[in-house]
């Protein structure tokens, strides 16, 4: 199936504060086609996670509109929104904080069942059920039933993200949004963490937006990328087609800051120069033409749209055409 599940329009998000409006997300728009997984990167502070949060409704947006299956769920009260929840999960990011110290593992991956009584279908979850239903989600996780009765402090943190996985996949969502999953974990950790997050997409046809600020992870895991810079999107391509066609100055700066494990290999030096603007009241220009070499009197005018400039691939930059 490729239809879309999930369609943003002009969604924004702004914090008041005592300086003036901060600009955490600012007219993002893309749509996502079920079954596919849209990264979204970009360095610290860009908005990434507050866009995953606001596509929720975890965080209200000030704007925009959030289509999710042909609805537009932007203005749902807060009972209408509850209905929903079941369809749409997130993985935080801290693994430990996440989860409540005080409750088991079992516990813990129970929890969603207390608010939403349902098992595959729509079949209520009878009490007696319940401990095959978390044995059943702890063996997909890969989570030995021996730590059925463990508390999360006596486990690592591959083992504490397997249950934020185990809790979001409780009731059979559609779209889950991955905040970062895998940046607290050990390389070797989250190579598995990534693995079985694939797994479970092919055998749940689910729609992952992974959010992380690294690029190698987002190249080995999704479809489609977006760029974000200061709460936009200044670049969104295919995978294979932004690593091979980096359009936008931002994004190849952050191709070019990969490491390469070859030490006598030449490399275009794309460090950026220059300070990052603030995030409150934001000038209308291009965000990005303080740190642009290629910045010049025309990069001032206005914030410059996103347009496709390829087939499949858009780009908010004048200099591209």
């Amino acid at each position: 199936m490729t239809d879309t599940i999930l369609e943003v329009r002009d969604l924004t998000k702004y914090f008041q504060s005592k300086k003036g409006s901060v600009h955490a997300v600012d007219h993002v728009s893309f749509t996502l086609q079920r079954g596919r997984t849209l990264g979204i990167v970009g360095e610290s502070g860009c908005g990434k996670s507050t866009t995953g949060r606001t596509i929720l409704r975890l965080i209200e947006p000030t704007s925009g509109s959030i289509i999710f299956n042909g609805r537009d769920i932007t203005h749902l009260k807060p009972s209408e929104m509850k209905k929903l929840r079941k369809d749409m999960q997130i993985i935080f990011q801290d693994p430990f904080s996440s989860l409540d110290p005080r409750m088991t593992v079992s516990e813990l991956i129970a929890e969603p069942l207390k608010y939403f009584p349902i098992l595959e279908g729509r079949e209520r979850v009878p009490e007696r059920n319940k401990e095959q239903f978390v044995l059943e989600l702890m063996n997909t996780v890969g989570l030995a039933p021996r730590l059925y009765n463990t508390y999360p402090h006596e486990l690592d943190g591959g083992r504490r993200q397997r249950i934020g996985i185990a809790r979001a996949l409780a009731l059979n969502p559609q779209l889950i949004v991955c905040d970062e999953p895998v940046s607290a974990l050990d390389v070797s950790i989250q190579a598995q963490i990534l693995n079985l997050l694939q797994e479970l997409q092919q055998q749940r046809g689910l729609t992952y937006i992974f959010i992380t600020h690294n690029l190698s992870v987002v190249n080995h895991f999704a479809d489609e990328i977006a760029v974000m810079y200061l709460g936009s999107i200044v670049e969104k391509a295919p995978v294979e087609e932004l690593f091979a066609h980096p359009l936008h100055p931002y994004t190849q700066a952050l191709l070019g800051a990969i490491p390469v494990p070859e030490i006598r290999k030449d490399r275009i030096d794309t460090t950026l120069q220059g300070e990052v603007v603030s995030p409150i009241n934001l000038p209308d220009e291009c965000r990005f033409c303080k740190r642009c070499v290629q910045c010049d009197a025309g990069c001032y005018a206005g914030v410059p749209p996103l347009e496709e400039v390829r087939p499949g691939h858009f780009v908010a930059c004048r200099k591209v055409s």
